[in-house]
């Protein structure tokens, strides 16, 4: 998501009435995963007045299910007393973007083992990555109907999944799920005036092999993080069939409330204004593309031209925590948000949405001849690479490292209705038609169809083709040659500004005054806005600092930043009755020594 997207932590801040005072007690901090690509991660961290079990909240995995990630968004203002929380609010935000419950692949089904196929997949990366920190997961959902487990009706029965606290085992090891949420569900309940609307326990018995659920269940979050990382993980989910969005979003945060006080974190729950909520979800958002706001006169639209979103002209939809998305009537799904386009073929409308909802569409009208004009010699292929436009002719090579974003943007002066496509890669699953003009591909070989790999001057280089195979025009190609990312050194820059560097050499130490640091650059043979660096388990923004403390040894991660995808780790050894980095400058020394484990999150 552009920086100009990013949304702020305090969401339907008109509903919240936590005291300024008793706001300021919980520290809290935001990161975004996979910023500037397509499906960008918000997450909160929330660390509490007093010591006690983190435990994450999650809402968003499905896009059709709004209460979850509006009730989620409105936890991440909550007071904390005790304990520690990591809300990731929209989990899922493409699929958010167009109201469907999946895009490519369901993605509360890639949990039962480490897929590397689609977005989804990296999302899944780092949210495995996140819970990994916690102590238990409470994942909110929308479900349809009313869970009962005997017939009642076709809307009540052990066939749906509304109005229910689901949970994969009565119990698990020395984990009793079964009363937990009973004794929750005792405090829930007492709130929930209509008795048809109160949550049942729901227990899938997922570990079992005659469970009628097990087979799907088997791939979701609550039982990954159940089976594998021995945590307690119940699913909150309110029913699609209520139709008051203010009365779930209101005692979906209540009853996330109540079972965090069972797993050791103690909050205080934000009030909740049902009518507000309904209205800010409602909100009309005019984004200005080029200066013009959408949803009025047509837009002017010079052939050729770049159609970019302009920063700041948003909104509140930043402090809302609302994702604002806008779609070309012939590229629905790419988000011109997150992504400008160039105008090289024409098309009749931008659409905006927000949340997922239509809010509005705007007629495009190009100023002038459409296609621009046709150069001469060979054809021209235009593509966005991390951003950046770029030209490639008939039979050319873009060079490219693992990691890198691509967005092949069309054929300068093309009367044609392009048909790009790139060899191995697959922008719509369901619907394969070679098509994949228009789509974010992530240059991540592994989760290309190998057989389309071609030969390469280096066996380490990844060579695909991207051929045109649209009707009617002439055959040409260029190739994209992909190598390995390889990390080369590491600058850290300390409190009075001075720089410590060293060669990049996973497995490593780095031996270093105690004090605080930034990362100042990391260099490779790519783009450094593709590399990701944690201190320990935290993500760091550009400029942030982190501290190294007396005695305490840091591990120093490098992922990638489209993929999530290790890259190693370095160890930061305080040195032995050294001055703080604050105080005296000393240089680093970089060892590769073999009894230094590898570590990699």
């Amino acid at each position: 998501m552009a920086k100009h997207t990013l949304w702020a932590i305090s969401l339907f801040f008109l509903l919240l009435t936590c005291a300024a005072a008793s706001a300021q007690a919980s520290a809290r901090s935001s990161f975004v995963f996979f910023e500037g690509t397509q499906y960008p991660l918000p997450v909160v961290f929330i660390q509490g007045e007093a010591a006690g079990p983190t435990v994450m909240v999650q809402g968003g995995i499905q896009g059709d299910e709004p209460t979850g990630f509006l009730a989620a968004q409105i936890l991440t203002n909550c007071r904390v007393l005790k304990g520690n929380l990591i809300v990731v609010p929209r989990a899922n935000v493409p699929s958010i973007n167009v109201s469907r419950r999946a895009v490519n692949v369901d993605m509360n089904r890639r949990f039962d083992r480490d897929y590397n196929q689609f977005y989804e997949d990296r999302l899944a990366r780092a949210v495995r990555f996140l819970l990994s920190q916690s102590s238990a997961l409470i994942h909110l959902h929308e479900g349809s109907g009313f869970y009962d487990p005997v017939y009642v009706s076709p809307l009540r029965n052990p066939s749906r999944w509304g109005q229910s606290i689901i949970i994969d085992a009565n119990t698990h090891d020395s984990l009793d799920q079964a009363r937990l949420v009973n004794d929750a569900l005792a405090e829930i309940n007492a709130t929930v005036k209509e008795q048809d609307y109160q949550f049942k326990l729901f227990n899938t018995r997922t570990f079992e092999s005659d469970s009628r659920y097990a087979q799907e269940m088997r791939k979701s979050l609550t039982f990954y993080a159940l089976a594998n990382l021995n945590i307690p993980a119940m699913a909150v989910e309110v029913s699609k069939n209520i139709g008051a969005l203010g009365w779930k979003v209101k005692h979906q945060v209540y009853a996330t409330s109540v079972l965090l006080k069972y797993c050791g974190v103690e909050i205080v729950p934000p009030k909740v204004d049902e009518r507000e909520v309904q209205r800010l979800h409602e909100r009309d958002i005019r984004p200005k593309i080029n200066g013009k706001p959408l949803g009025g006169d047509a837009l002017a639209v010079a052939p050729g031209g770049t159609i970019k979103v302009d920063a700041g002209s948003l909104g509140k939809a930043d402090d809302n925590g609302q994702v604002v998305a806008v779609f070309a009537s012939d590229r629905q799904g790419h988000n011109i948000v997150d992504s400008p386009r160039m105008a090289l073929e024409s098309f009749q409308e931008l659409e905006t949405r927000v949340d997922g909802r239509k809010v509005s569409s705007t007629s495009v009208r190009f100023a002038g001849a459409m296609p621009p004009p046709l150069p001469s010699g060979p054809p021209v292929f235009v593509c966005w690479l991390n951003g950046k436009p770029v030209q490639v002719k008939q039979g050319e090579t873009l060079r490219a490292v693992v990691g890198d974003q691509l967005v092949i943007e069309g054929v300068l002066g093309s009367k044609w209705k392009e048909v790009l496509n790139f060899k191995g890669f697959t922008t719509r699953p369901s619907d394969n038609d070679g098509q994949d003009m228009g789509a974010e591909i992530i240059l991540d070989p592994e989760s290309f169809i190998d057989k389309y790999r071609l030969p390469a001057q280096s066996a380490e280089t990844f060579r695909y083709q991207v051929a045109r195979e649209t009707i009617g025009a002439r055959p040409a190609a260029f190739f994209v040659d992909i190598e390995p990312r390889r990390v080369r050194s590491l600058k850290l820059v300390n409190a009075k500004g001075h720089a410590i560097t060293a060669n990049w050499a996973s497995g490593g130490e780095i031996h270093l005054p105690p004090g605080e640091y930034t990362v100042a650059e990391t260099t490779s043979n790519g783009p450094s806005s593709r590399l990701l660096p944690l201190a320990g388990n935290r993500p760091l923004k550009p400029g942030e600092s982190f501290r190294v403390e007396p005695g305490k040894p840091l591990l120093f991660s490098l992922r990638q930043a489209t993929t999530f995808a290790a890259l190693g780790t370095m160890t930061l050894v305080p040195k032995a009755n050294a001055p703080s980095a604050e105080a005296e400058h000393a240089p680093a020394r970089l060892s590769g020594t073999p009894s230094i484990p590898k570590h990699v999150y």
